[in-house]
């Protein structure tokens, strides 16, 4: 298979190596990610990269303590390639013999029969999507596959065709497309599509239980800034997190966000 080819199939859960947290009480090869301090483990996968050193890196800053802790593989930031000695949630996901050309993904709505589901041969919810025969079933906006995860919105547009408006958007995928954005605003998103940031709000796609607010002073290195990994204003604040942000006050916000 090309590297092209390899580079096609998709999955909800990009992360397929890794140490799943649950197994972490179990005897185990220590790995880095374990200096990550979570008030609650995450659900994406996560891992210590020390090459995270400035507030232009994605991800980085994942549990608001440690800048080199960093979230990947998963939106926002599917363009972060998890490494071997990432901690991964438990997730359910597809399992091929051998990786498809066909993009696919995970659908807990699938039953037995319906078209493109059982994809691996092995889960009934397991979906290809997109693309031939499956061309009728939309794929999540995570089918798009970026080097480097872009500030312009995007989606999946099975309609696109090569020199169309905004598709080919990840350089892979015809039907990926950019939306909103300039040049691409005459192209509206779909609700579908991942969303755009910053703007204006912290970034938490599966929530986080510590507090936190956006704070126009932050800036790179000062305490609590960079909560959700992708805006430098978003910080956490106020109790939680064993009281490391208790000297933090949530109340000179007006839009702070209390668990």
């Amino acid at each position: 298979m090309s590297g092209r080819s390899s580079l096609y199939f998709l999955q909800l859960v990009t992360c397929w190596a890794g140490i799943v947290h649950d197994d972490l009480d179990k005897p185990h090869k220590w790995v880095p990610a374990e200096q990550c301090t979570f008030v609650n483990p995450p659900v994406m996968p996560y891992y210590w990269d020390e090459s995270c050193v400035n507030g232009e890196s994605l991800g980085c800053w994942a549990d608001g303590v440690h800048g080199q802790c960093r979230f990947c593989g998963e939106a926002p930031y599917l363009g972060l390639h998890c490494p071997d000695d990432a901690i991964v949630p438990y997730r359910y996901t597809c399992h091929f013999d051998n990786p498809p050309v066909t993009p696919y993904y995970w659908d807990p709505d699938c039953k037995k029969g319906d078209l493109g589901c059982l994809a691996d041969n092995k889960n009934v919810h397991c979906r290809f999507c997109g693309d031939g025969d499956y061309a009728s079933i939309p794929c999540p906006s995570s089918s798009c596959t970026f080097d480097n995860e872009p500030i312009t919105p995007y989606y999946w547009e099975s309609k696109c065709t090569m020199g169309m408006l905004g598709c080919n958007a990840d350089g892979i995928h015809v039907q990926c497309r950019f939306c909103d954005y300039q040049p691409f605003n005459p192209i509206h998103c779909p609700e579908s599509a991942r969303p755009a940031y910053p703007d204006g709000a912290c970034w938490f796609p599966n929530g986080t239980p510590q507090s936190h607010k956006w704070d126009k002073s932050c800036k790179w290195g000062k305490k609590g800034c960079w909560a959700d990994g992708v805006n430098a204003q978003c910080r956490f604040c106020g109790p939680g997190s064993g009281g490391i942000y208790n000297d933090i006050s949530c109340d000179d916000a007006e839009d702070a966000i209390m668990p």
